[in-house]
């Protein structure tokens, strides 16, 4: 146990996610910020998550309205080691959100690169200090909460997908993405036009919800292209739906936008 001088407060946890515990730099930065929040460190350890652990952290994937987050997310929190630090203080929830901001500004890349967990949620707090302020160090049983999730979850052509098929296309996405890197996971660029219409981060559904307005507005695009073209547009900033006419790239975007997606047109590049 590692601690600092006593602060009186409420305890939450930070989690340094395997890309971020893989990271020199991002580590040090982590320490950096946790100096200056001045929160007292409790506890901290490195761990080897697994399956059970990332649905007790985040108990709404455990069930069947987030199933590719669910898969990506368990693969992504599993692919190597962690580091766990609870803290305790004064606002620490909103000291820790910083720590997490600050470091995703820097070094995070997408919702499953991101580097550092804290939760947020009053219903969270709770079971993920008991997750890993008791139960894993003790390896004392953990009964997970119930969390249903408010956002709408999978709808439309995916869900109609076989669940087996669509998992398989979500790890076929990550292993190539983990093997290869980011750009050799990414669908074919459209060719053909003048115009492109753009997806932009910043979705504000669930990223099962995102994927599904996409795979309905794009019916010949198969479950890994859809996974594809969503997480590019965090990494690279965009990711091209359709390549076509000024009138179709526009028709693509409306309908995109109406439904709450970021998105953009603009004349192709040609090189």
């Amino acid at each position: 146990m590692t601690s600092h001088q006593e602060a009186p407060g409420e305890l939450s946890v930070l989690v340094v996610k395997p890309d971020g515990y893989r990271s020199p730099p991002a580590r040090a930065y982590v320490e950096v910020l946790l100096a200056a929040s001045r929160l007292s460190v409790e506890l901290r350890y490195e761990v080897c998550l697994e399956d059970e652990d990332v649905m007790d952290t985040w108990p709404k994937f455990a069930g069947p309205k987030y199933p590719i987050t669910a898969e990506l997310l368990r693969l992504y929190l599993t692919s190597g080691p962690c580091e766990v630090i609870v803290v305790r203080g004064p606002d620490v929830v909103g000291r820790c959100v910083e720590v997490r901001s600050k470091v995703r500004a820097r070094f995070g890349t997408s919702a499953f690169a991101n580097c550092v967990h804290t939760p947020t949620e009053p219903h969270e707090i709770a079971p993920n200090v008991e997750k890993y302020l008791v139960s894993l160090p003790t390896g004392r049983p953990f009964e997970r909460h119930r969390d249903e999730g408010t956002t709408e979850g999978i709808t439309g052509r995916l869900a109609a997908v076989p669940r087996p098929e669509l998992l398989g296309e979500a790890r076929e996405f990550w292993r190539t993405a983990q093997d290869e890197g980011w750009r050799a996971a990414w669908r074919p660029r459209p060719t053909g036009g003048a115009f492109e219409a753009c997806l932009l981060p910043g979705d504000p559904h669930s990223v099962d919800h995102g994927m599904s307005l996409i795979a309905d507005a794009l019916p010949g695009t198969t479950p890994r292209e859809v996974i594809s073209a969503y997480v590019e547009a965090e990494v690279e900033g965009r990711s091209c739906l359709l390549t076509g006419t000024e009138t179709q790239a526009r028709d693509l975007a409306g309908r995109l936008s109406a439904q709450g997606l970021y998105t953009e047109v603009r004349p192709r590049a040609v090189a």
